[in-house]
C-alpha cells in the first residue's frame, strides 16, 4: 500500500514539474488620465503643480508632461494664477512671494486641458487645508551601533487635536528624504497632547553613502503638517512601491487621492516647522 501510494505521488510531482508551456498574455491598456503632483505650503518660495499623463504599465520613458493648461490656486478671495516653467514643461508655479496661511482652505483648478484626446477641454480640481503645527524645540542624533546608524530624535510640544505629521530630513543642507515613498508619515495618537521627548523621526545609515553621517555635518529636521487623507495616500503609495508577494498580494493599482475628474495623483497644503542640530 505504501508502495502504492508512494508511485502516485512521484507521477503528480513529475507532472507538475514537467508540464511547462510558455505564455504570452496580453495587457489591455486603460485610458490616459492626468497624473497631478501638487503642494502648497507656509513657506514663502515657489510652489509647484506638475502635470502628466498615465502611460501603460510597460512603458518605461519619462512621463508625458501636460503643457499649455491653466492653472491657479485660490483661497476663497485671492487668485494665484501658475505659471508654466518653459525649461521644465509640464510644471507650473506661483511667484517666489507666495505662500500660504494657516487655517486657510486653498483650491486648485486645472483647466484648459485635453487629456482623453475627444477634442473637449476638462477641468480638475482638488481643495486642501493648512492646519497649525508647533514650533520644534530641538533636534538629537543619537548613534546605534547595532543597527550602524544615527536615530534623528525629536523635541516637541504636540497639541491636543488630533494631528497628522510627515517628517524630512537633511543633511548638510541636501535632502535626504527626496522621494514620497522614504519620510515618514505618522499620527500623534501615541503622544497627543504631550510633549515627544525624544521621540525617533528617521535614520540615517551608514549602508548608505548619501546618509553616512560624520561629527561635524548639520542635520535639520523638517516636519509637516499634513491632512488626515494625504497621510493616509502617501502610506499606501509607501505599501504599493514595496516589493509583494505574488500569491498573497492582489494587483497593481493607482493609489486614490483627492483630484476631481478621474484623475490621479494629490494636491497638498501643510504648515511647516523646521529645527537644526549638529553630530557631535
Amino acid at each position: 500500500m505504501n508502495r502504492i501510494i508512494y508511485l502516485i505521488l512521484l507521477s503528480i510531482v513529475t507532472m507538475l514539474f514537467s508540464c511547462t508551456e510558455k505564455m504570452d498574455i496580453q495587457l489591455d491598456d486603460t485610458y490616459t488620465r492626468l497624473v497631478v503632483e501638487g503642494r502648497f505650503s507656509t513657506d514663502t518660495t515657489v510652489h509647484k503643480v506638475r502635470l502628466t499623463k498615465t502611460s501603460s504599465y510597460f512603458y518605461n520613458n519619462t512621463a508625458l508632461p501636460v503643457s499649455g493648461a491653466i492653472v491657479t490656486i485660490s483661497d476663497g478671495v485671492n487668485t494665484i494664477l501658475l505659471t508654466e516653467n518653459p525649461l521644465h514643461l509640464g510644471v507650473y508655479e506661483t511667484p517666489a512671494s507666495t505662500y500660504g496661511m494657516i487655517g486657510k482652505t486653498y483650491h486648485l483648478l486645472i483647466k484648459n486641458v485635453d487629456i482623453d484626446g475627444d477634442g473637449v477641454k476638462e477641468e480638475y480640481s482638488a481643495n486642501s487645508t493648512i492646519y497649525p503645527i508647533n514650533k520644534v524645540d530641538s533636534i538629537a542624533m543619537k548613534y546605534d551601533p547595532h543597527f550602524e546608524s544615527w536615530e534623528v530624535k525629536c523635541y516637541v510640544l504636540d497639541p491636543p487635536t488630533e494631528d497628522y505629521y510627515l517628517f524630512n530630513i537633511y543633511k548638510n543642507h541636501v535632502l535626504l528624504t527626496d522621494t514620497i515613498t522614504e519620510p515618514l508619515v505618522v499620527d500623534d495618537k501615541m503622544y497627543n497632547g504631550n510633549y515627544t521627548n525624544g521621540i525617533g523621526v528617521g535614520y540615517l545609515r551608514d549602508e548608505k553613502p548619501d546618509e553616512k553621517a560624520f561629527p561635524g555635518d548639520t542635520i535639520e529636521l523638517e516636519i509637516w503638517r499634513i491632512t488626515k487623507e494625504f497621510q493616509k495616500f502617501v502610506m499606501e503609495l509607501q505599501d504599493a512601491t514595496r516589493p509583494s508577494t505574488p500569491l498573497f498580494s492582489g494587483p497593481p493599482a493607482n493609489v486614490k487621492g483627492n483630484i476631481s475628474n478621474g484623475a490621479v495623483g494629490y494636491f497638498t497644503a501643510y504648515s511647516i516647522s523646521r529645527c537644526k542640530g549638529v553630530i557631535r
